[in-house]
């Protein structure tokens, strides 16, 4: 996987001394600021630079001199995602073998949904611009999807016994498919859940993706589900 940390994400340029590291860092970190501010949109190299306190130079001697300012955005949604990944796997523990399936499932929904509102901010340009350079992110995506599809074809084979679907490999890419799109669409237009009628709550939403998932699964007799849908 790409790293920002060490200079390498799409866009970079190598930062072999440390002057150059540190200046890298001082604009990723000023993005970071200013996002909380305005749309990526609104945001030019020249505020980026400013912000950081560095020369609009030194922006093109760091990033790539044609989208200075996408390449930024990519570096920094790589840091933020991997230390917000590295932070949750730190604070939560995997769900144990006798965790049912419905309720791992909930686990990984709350865990996107999580995510999903902590770096929205930076995940929504980051996948906007990402398919208009394609060039940028394109590998990170495919290699995301493989860990996501990888993760999820563990977890259907750690709880084989309470599924019906004949062939897990599909299973677990439907699966992870299933939940892209669900959290994708929660990305881009969060103020579009309340038209859908759907769950505004991480619990509830997730539970419901679980639901959908085991029924797609042929999981029989759900613990959790039954009580939801005598309400």
């Amino acid at each position: 996987m790409f790293s920002s940390v060490d200079g390498t994400s799409p866009g970079t340029k190598p930062a072999t001394q440390r002057r150059s590291r540190e200046t890298r860092d001082k604009l990723i970190t000023a993005l970071d600021e200013l996002l909380h501010e305005e749309s990526f949109d609104e945001i030019s190299v020249a505020q980026i630079a400013n912000r950081a306190g560095v020369s609009v130079a030194s922006v093109y001697q760091r990033f790539d001199n044609q989208n200075a300012a996408v390449a930024i955005l990519v570096a920094l949604y790589l840091r933020r995602v991997t230390q917000w990944w590295d932070d949750f796997s730190r604070d939560n523990a995997e769900p144990s073998s006798r965790t049912s399936l419905r309720e791992a499932l909930v686990q990984v929904g709350r865990a996107a949904w999580r995510q999903s509102e902590d770096l929205r901010y930076v995940m929504q340009p980051a996948y906007l611009q990402s398919r208009l350079h394609p060039d940028l992110l394109d590998e990170h995506w495919r290699h995301r999807e493989e860990v996501a599809v990888s993760g999820f074809r563990s977890l259907l084979q750690s709880h084989a016994d309470e599924i019906r679907h004949s062939d897990l490999a599909r299973a677990a890419s439907m699966t992870a498919y299933f939940f892209n799109l669900m959290f994708l669409g929660r990305l881009l237009h969060p103020e579009g859940m309340s038209g859908w009628n759907l769950p505004t709550d991480a619990d509830e939403f997730a539970k419901e993706l679980a639901d959908f998932v085991c029924g797609y699964l042929g999981v029989a007799n759900v613990p959790g589900s039954s009580d939801r849908r005598n309400r």
